[in-house]
């Protein structure tokens, strides 16, 4: 048999600590002993001594006796090793689940000084989560008021117009173009659309179906939207859950544009009384 330095050496390197390999090597010379026994055989302190044979219990190496005191056995080599290794695995399995987590989480959030640094892309000109819809319509109205050439909005009812209004009104008077593009039947706002239409706003109704998302293009560089998993009632859309974003991708922004082109161009001017389309 080889010696006990060496045996001490071979459970090390299998991963057992100093204290848990002393504590099997006094359980394989002894029938059972208490802890009492392995500490007065071994340098494991008294202190120790209990949470040693237990860790050794849990990695499959001894058994514990219900008896007074608490005896403790070793488990045969050949167990032992069947034992040790699914323990092995299980904790494996465990920690890699654990700090795939981790990893995910640190992933998202390390990305974006990656993506910055390396690509020299922003990922805020990707694509930005917004909070919510109270979010949405703040920034929404903080964009259209800081545009500078073209707002356009592309929308159903324009439900969420008085939170924007004010905005509009100032962009228009300081000569943005501002075109609406939403489904006139129904909708809620149309005294407020009379007044920007007189302000020199463009409204056109579509009569199109409508899909279930909203967006505003303010000068053709930033894109806020807002889209729906929803369930279609008649030509309107029931919305469940929604998710809105910001970005500054041109390919985003081109795509809107170019729908809002094609849509507005068979679009019908809008007939509210009293409201001047163009």
């Amino acid at each position: 048999m080889p010696p006990q330095k060496q045996l001490m050496e071979s459970m090390r390197r299998a991963g057992l600590t100093i204290y848990e390999s002393e504590a099997y090597l006094a359980l394989l010379s002894g029938r059972e002993l208490t802890a009492e026994d392995i500490a007065k055989g071994t340098s494991i302190p008294v202190t120790r001594v209990y949470g040693t044979l237990e860790e050794l219990v849990q990695k499959g190496f001894a058994r514990s006796v219900q008896s007074r005191p608490r005896r403790y056995q070793a488990i045969s080599p050949e167990e032992a090793k069947r034992g040790y290794l699914t323990h092995l695995r299980r904790n494996f399995e465990t920690n890699l689940l654990s700090i795939e987590e981790v990893m995910k989480r640190l992933q998202r959030d390390i990305e974006p000084i990656y993506v910055e640094s390396h690509l020299q892309v922003k990922p805020e000109e990707l694509l930005e989560p917004i909070e919510d819809l109270q979010s949405t319509e703040r920034r929404t109205a903080e964009y259209i008021h800081n545009a500078s050439d073209e707002i356009l909005v592309s929308t159903a009812l324009f439900s969420w117009l008085p939170k924007v209004k004010p905005g509009l009104k100032a962009a228009l008077s300081k000569g943005v173009r501002v075109r609406i593009l939403m489904q006139m039947e129904q909708t809620p706002v149309r005294r407020q659309l009379r007044e920007l239409s007189n302000l020199g706003a463009m409204i056109r109704d579509t009569r199109e179906p409508w899909h279930p998302v909203r967006g505003t293009l303010i000068d053709r560089r930033d894109l806020i939207f807002v889209i729906w998993a929803a369930e279609e009632a008649e030509r309107y859309w029931n919305p469940i859950v929604y998710t809105p974003h910001h970005t500054k991708n041109q390919g985003f922004i081109k795509i809107f544009g170019e729908s809002f082109e094609f849509r507005w161009s068979n679009a019908k001017r809008a007939i509210v009384a009293g409201l001047n389309t163009k």
